[in-house]
């Protein structure tokens, strides 16, 4: 949404809104007789939909120097601000979790691990988010400069999986502590809807109080946060004891969980760009690079640490390894049980962490659809912003049941292609584009962009590597079944075979077909 990418900018929207309608009554009339009636009225439903709600209207097309906002003094703050605020979630609590639970870490193991996982998971999204204000050109629509249009759309496809994920572990967990905090009143199905809602209204309609939001959410989440820390902290065991399980572990527990946490920052960067188009072309990228850095790690170090916290001290509290054995929701409500109502209140807090993640979420995967296909542009985003909702909160009613089966699976698994793409994107700009100019206009004109020969063949040798590598529950690959102990090796070994061979394939393609 516009606020996003605006910095959270209400200035010039209405003028914005009254360009991007123009742009859909366009889209409308470029199409045959027979499907003018119903472009033209999605288009007039647009219109309306924006007008009335105050939705920004624009989908992929890109944003061109003179439609940017103008430099400001807090442009820096807001990008740390909005990575901050959306990285203060329970799902990295609940990530925090499987180093001493899964891999058997200690809290120093863990602390390690997890901390070096999320910094450089979030470089990688810092990155990545630079190039927003340098193309005004959504995350995956730079991609095409890099893989070619045809296999971007690929990655548009699995990163709609990715966002849509995300969406349902938010609205599993956010159902888990309403049915927990309401006693078992409230049936876990019900909190998801109500979270589902929640995400919808504010993602969709709700654009001044999403701006109001994500300006001030972080403090009231950093207190709740800091609360947890008061309540459940005297719990954590920070140093082994002989009745822990932090003997176990092994040089592939940690890899594994380091990268976990790797992963669970690095699935961030196929959308990062995707909320800071709006800003001016000068915004320097080193700056923006270290706030949004700085903002994502503070956030998840804060929020995966207090994960590991939390596990170290289930063995000792009853009461939380009840809560742990129901479901992750339920512990994280029971970290604040010994406040008894505003213990409860806390827990609903953490709600807003939940919804603030979703947002940005919802907001890229229905940028996405829209790229998957020559119509996708003419379909409003508001749209499939309601369709998307509707989709991840039928899987999350659906698999409510297996969010720690989720978690364990589902992060290193979309970490797979998004290492074997970043590696892509890397060696793209830095050893054959670099000190080019890029004509940012033709994003949408296949024969000027790359036929994306040699990334989709390193592609798929880095999806082989991936599958050579991987040690999932579903499947263990020939590689990591002769190590001593099964270690997910698939996300380290798919970028290595990507970055190994696209050089010199691109090296062929280039002298050869020469775009």
């Amino acid at each position: 949404m516009a606020d996003l990418e605006q910095g959270y900018d209400l200035k010039g929207q209405d003028k914005e809104v009254e360009h991007h309608v123009h742009t859909l009554e366009l889209l409308s009339t470029d199409t045959d007789v027979k499907g003018s009636t119903f472009q033209r009225g999605i288009a007039t439903f647009g219109r309306v939909f924006s007008q009335v709600c105050g939705v920004e209207a624009r989908g992929i097309e890109r944003v061109a120097n003179d439609e940017r906002q103008p430099p400001t003094s807090n442009t820096y703050t807001s990008i740390f601000l909005l990575w901050l605020s959306s990285a203060l979630t329970g799902n990295n609590i609940i990530v925090g979790l499987y180093g001493p639970s899964l891999y058997g870490l200690d809290w120093n193991q863990a602390i390690i691990c997890a901390t070096l996982g999320v910094v450089l998971g979030s470089m990688c999204v810092g990155y990545m988010s630079t190039w927003g204000p340098k193309s005004g050109n959504r995350t995956l629509v730079v991609t095409r400069y890099f893989l070619g249009y045809y296999l971007s759309k690929s990655c548009c496809l699995l990163n709609i999986c990715t966002m849509l994920g995300y969406g349902m572990v938010n609205c599993i967990l956010g159902g888990q502590v309403i049915y927990t905090v309401s006693g078992g009143r409230t049936a876990v199905p019900v909190g998801i809807i109500v979270v589902s809602v929640l995400t919808w209204f504010i993602a969709t309609l709700g654009v001044h109080l999403f701006q109001f939001y994500t300006r001030y959410a972080w403090i009231i989440q950093i207190l709740t946060l800091a609360v947890m820390i008061g309540c459940a902290g005297p719990s954590f065991i920070t140093s082994p004891s002989p009745s822990s399980n932090a003997h176990r572990a092994t040089a592939s527990d940690r890899l594994s969980f380091f990268s976990l946490c790797f992963a669970s920052g690095i699935t961030w960067a196929p959308a990062s760009a995707d909320y800071f188009v709006y800003f001016p072309p000068t915004t320097k990228s080193w700056r923006m690079f270290l706030a949004g850095t700085t903002g994502m790690s503070l956030a998840m170090i804060l929020t995966t640490l207090l994960g590991i916290g939390l596990a170290t001290g289930v063995e000792s509290n009853p009461a939380w390894i009840e809560a742990s054995l129901a479901s992750p929701g339920s512990l994280l409500a029971a970290s604040f049980s010994n406040l008894h109502g505003f213990g409860r209140f806390c827990a609903v807090i953490l709600l807003l962490g939940a919804i603030s993640n979703n947002i940005p979420c919802t907001y890229s995967a229905g940028l996405n659809l829209q790229m998957l296909g020559r119509y996708g542009p003419r379909i409003p985003r508001p749209l499939l912003t309601t369709l998307e909702v509707v989709i991840y909160t039928v899987c999350a009613i659906v698999a409510r049941e297996h969010l720690r089966e989720i978690l364990e699976n589902f992060l290193p698994l979309m970490s797979y292609w998004i290492v074997v793409w970043l590696a892509i994107c890397l060696e793209e700009a830095w050893i054959f584009r670099r000190g080019c100019d890029f004509d940012w206009t033709v994003w949408n004109n296949s024969h000027r962009l790359p036929m994306g020969l040699a990334a989709g063949t390193s592609f798929l040798f880095g999806i082989l590597g991936a599958v050579l590598g991987m040690s999932q529950s579903y499947f263990v690959g020939p590689i990591a079944k002769t190590l001593p102990q099964n270690c997910d090796l698939g996300m380290w070994l798919a970028f290595g075979f990507t970055a190994v061979l696209y050089p010199a394939f691109r090296y062929v393609e280039l002298h050869i077909v020469g775009r």
